[in-house]
């Protein structure tokens, strides 16, 4: 009886420490190992399956070996590794869940070379939750294996039952968990992709209930912003009740979160890692609302309607009207009946028309042409809504590209001003007035953006609101 017991304690401390092995499959190898040595009982033989397996090495070198042991960058981290250890700082940690059967944890760590996310299964799992592990810690992964990402993309470090984490003690200049985060503004410019992103929460919106293709879903969205873009987030399901936790004014870091035609969405691999308390200043970003005032500085015309370039003399507004208005730049107007909306990252005011107005006091424009000199500094990181002005000495032909929009038509060229020259690209209706411009012309190209191409050449991108003129 006593040898019973015991062997029903082992085997339930062996399937304990391999969850991918079934009772039936552990049994079968007893007696296969029962078959090739018949002197063994059974708990002898459960034994020498416990120890081939592994059941008993320590998985963790010692806390001296850690600190000399070699480590893989994170940045050279590609799919199909196996025995890989990596260390850098956790900059986020989900709590343990559920998943088709298996307990996981998420971790998001990043070193000088780059950031990868890690799912750690299983009892690997609760061994990692109960280290208590907190955005800054510096951690080591210990013979993780990798895979390709199915969804986001990029490669996934995985901790199995042949691997731990192992908390590292702090070293002077690690990174700050926070600068693995990217402004919202920043991710908005470079486009459709995943990031991980910091912004502050402008508003929480109710939850609500919608009709899906796979039943009735809950769906929740918040607007975030940074003081240069808002954007809205949606979160679907038990994600929804997450993001219901936030609270305007907070500085939420939340890492990969789909960035796809100037919306937000959170993926399966998104943490909310943490919150910075509201501070005055994101308390007014949250109370933001549409100047009462403001100060005409030029008018663009577009598909529908017009819209007024303007300000209120601490930044640049856009005023989306029906109709061209009487109004000449360095004039005074309020919008009437007045609502923001954001489109693709950028504020709008949208209202029903314009009257004259007389302000408080006087409204002061904005620095708004940017020199090529200043464009071609080190250490520019690039400007939105500026003028650039210079001569238009080449352009290529209009080509045709297609794009998640469908079909474009695209045009290159380089401006220059004395020994300084810019390149610069145009798309659909801005490409075709471009064309009909001659090289060797002056022009002035309004309310542009200038940002850093992958190369990190800074490159002038005309919009749909921006405004050639020439002469």
């Amino acid at each position: 009886m006593a040898e019973k017991d015991e062997y029903e304690r082992l085997m339930e401390k062996v399937l304990a420490r391999f969850p991918e092995l079934t009772r039936d499959e552990l049994e079968a190898m007893v007696e296969s190992k029962l078959r090739e040595q018949p002197l063994l009982n059974r708990t002898g033989a459960l034994l020498l399956i416990a120890e081939e397996l592994g059941a008993f090495t320590s998985r963790e070198p010692p806390p001296e070996a850690l600190k000399t042991m070699e480590y893989t960058r994170i940045g050279d981290l590609v799919p199909g590794l196996n025995n890989v250890s990596v260390r850098g700082v956790a900059y986020a940690v989900d709590k343990v869940s559920d998943v088709k059967g298996h307990r996981i944890l998420k971790l998001k760590i990043g070193d000088g070379s780059g950031s990868v996310d890690v799912v750690v299964w299983d009892e690997r799992a609760e061994e990692a939750w109960r280290l208590g592990i907190k955005p800054g810690d510096l951690i080591a992964v210990l013979n993780g294996y990798t895979r390709e990402s199915l969804e986001i993309g990029g490669v996934e470090l995985h901790v199995g039952r042949g691997g731990s984490i192992a908390r590292l003690e702090s070293e002077p200049g690690q990174p700050d968990a926070r600068s693995f985060y990217t402004r919202l503004g920043e991710a908005m410019e470079k486009g459709d992709g995943v990031y991980d992103i910091q912004a502050v929460v402008l508003e929480v919106r109710e939850l609500r209930r919608v009709d899906t293709r796979y039943g009735e879903a809950s769906v929740r969205e918040i607007l975030l912003g940074d003081g240069e873009s808002r954007a809205v987030l949606t979160a679907w399901r038990e994600r929804a009740e997450e993001l219901g936790r936030l609270k305007p004014g907070e500085r939420a870091y939340i890492t990969n979160i789909r960035v796809r035609d100037g919306r937000l969405s959170l993926t399966s691999r998104s943490i909310i890692a943490f919150t910075e308390p509201p501070t005055e200043e994101t308390l007014r970003m949250v109370e933001q609302r549409a100047p009462e005032v403001l100060k005409a500085l030029d008018l663009v015309e577009r598909s529908a309607g017009y819209m007024i370039v303007a300000t209120d003399g601490k930044a640049l507004q856009r005023v989306l009207i029906p109709e061209k208005p009487e109004l000449s730049p360095g004039e005074y107007f309020k919008p009437l009946d007045p609502a923001v909306e954001f489109r693709r990252g950028r504020m709008y005011i949208v209202a029903h028309g314009v009257e004259r107005a007389s302000p408080v006091e006087e409204i002061s424009e904005p620095p708004l042409t940017l020199r090529l000199e200043e464009i071609l500094s080190p250490g520019f990181q690039g400007a939105r809504d500026v003028v650039v002005e210079g001569e238009l000495y080449h352009k290529t032909p209009v080509v045709k590209v297609r794009t998640r929009y469908g079909e474009a038509e695209k045009i290159g060229f380089w401006i220059r001003e004395g020994e300084h020259n810019v390149q610069g690209v145009a798309w659909r209706q801005k490409a075709q007035e471009l064309s009909k411009i001659p090289e060797g012309s002056r022009i002035r190209l309004k309310w542009v953006s200038v940002v850093l191409n992958p190369y990190g050449e800074p490159e002038i991108h005309l919009e749909a609101d921006s405004k050639i003129e020439v002469g």
